[in-house]
């Protein structure tokens, strides 16, 4: 073999392992970090009365809108009231467990037992209403996970759930409690990015 296609195979090979072992090895979970993060999905699955108030931004393909959020959760009902999305004015979505209703500025009412679907007859977009109740404390939907990353604080950083891939990139502060303040989520080619600017 002649010198330059020993040197093309050395490093073909080279980028070949560096590349399987940049994407095939998960990151490694400490036992204290797996204990924090069990504590913490206790404390998380408590706290079922809350509100989050923030930004939220969805691209759907080549489309996309943004709007001001408000959700108020009172298991098992809440109150989602977005501000703004396609230029509606105003989008409110409420459920008291069982049936949802949304309504919008104009007066268009609907009502029926998948939020998701109703979304999507209203803003062209179907968003994961389901499950974003879960992730926005960050944690994960009850059922089936794919995947979950958590840092040196037992907290979310990266989850895998229903198709979506959720990112948690930064948390604050709240009562002594870590709760995400960015949520990074995407699926195919609609993504949604949440920023919480305050939380109660």
């Amino acid at each position: 073999m002649e010198k330059s296609s020993r040197r093309f195979y050395s490093i073909t090979l080279f980028a070949l392992f560096a590349g399987l072992a940049g994407c095939a090895i998960p990151p490694t979970t400490t036992p204290a970090a797996q204990s924090a993060w069990t504590l913490r999905q206790s404390e998380l699955a408590r706290l079922t009365r809350w509100r989050a108030m923030g930004r939220i931004g969805v691209i759907n393909g080549q489309d996309g809108w943004h709007a001001n959020f408000e959700w108020a959760q009172q298991d098992p009902g809440y109150r989602i009231d977005l501000v703004g999305p396609l230029g509606q004015g105003r989008v409110l979505i409420e459920s008291d467990g069982h049936t949802i209703a949304i309504q919008t500025q104009d007066g268009q009412h609907r009502i029926a037992p998948d939020p998701d679907t109703l979304l999507e007859q209203t803003l062209g977009v179907r968003l994961p209403v389901g499950g974003l109740r879960y992730w926005l404390r960050g944690l994960p939907e009850p059922g089936p996970t794919t995947a979950v990353q958590i840092d040196a604080n037992g907290r979310l950083t990266r989850l895998e759930q229903n198709g979506w891939l959720i990112d948690y990139p930064s948390y604050t502060s709240v009562d002594a409690q870590a709760l995400p303040d960015r949520i990074f989520a995407r699926r195919q080619d609609l993504s949604v990015k949440l920023i919480i600017e305050h939380w109660q």
